[in-house]
């Protein structure tokens, strides 16, 4: 059950760390956003049949620095981002539509199923509402997120096109880069 909730906020942590461009199966594109260091807030509450309700309301913080080649290879890899996943988008004119399909996350058989919608704000803002639900090896799940993406500046020194981490005392700590990350195990 845990390992199964870790993987779904991973899903959501990876649309909302990727949502600055679009899905491979998308059947439209976001328009260009700005390039620089992006900071992304997101809020998800998941809930499990027979667990209490999740009421952690921490917010998952991450940030990320964006060029035109790190916002391609982040749609390269944004359907294969969770295995059993898929991600289509569809919209314009600021408002598009997410719909995720998942399949057998973590191993459990099941399927999860979300719709979502992301609001532009110009090229240096976005937000994001999704709900998925399903049944996930046997256990009723739902989870409701809410994620803020937005443009803070330049790319601090030191900081390459495409790394993604979290600032600790005021310092961006690296997890990882876009470019340079192995590709998503395949299905």
């Amino acid at each position: 059950m845990r390992h199964t909730g870790h993987i779904f906020r991973a899903a959501g942590a990876a649309l909302l760390l990727t949502a600055t461009a679009a899905p491979a199966r998308a059947n439209t594109t976001f328009p260009p956003m700005r390039p620089g260091f992006w900071q992304g807030t997101m809020y998800m509450h998941m809930n499990m049949s027979g667990q209490p309700p999740d009421t952690d309301n921490t917010p998952m913080i991450t940030y990320n620095c964006q060029t035109a080649a790190s916002m391609a290879a982040e749609m390269q890899r944004m359907a294969g981002a969770v295995p059993g996943c898929t991600f289509d988008l569809e919209g314009g004119g600021g408002t598009y539509t997410v719909t995720t399909n998942c399949k057998n996350i973590g191993g459990q058989p099941g399927i999860l199923t979300g719709t979502g919608t992301i609001t532009m704000q110009g090229d240096t803002g976005m937000h994001m509402v999704e709900t998925s639900s399903g049944n996930m090896g046997g256990m009723q799940m739902s989870s409701n997120m809410t994620g803020d993406s937005k443009w803070i500046g330049a790319c601090p020194a030191g900081v390459q096109p495409g790394d993604f981490g979290r600032m600790v005392n005021g310092a961006f700590q690296k997890e990882g880069n876009m470019l340079t990350a192995p590709p998503p195990p395949q299905q």
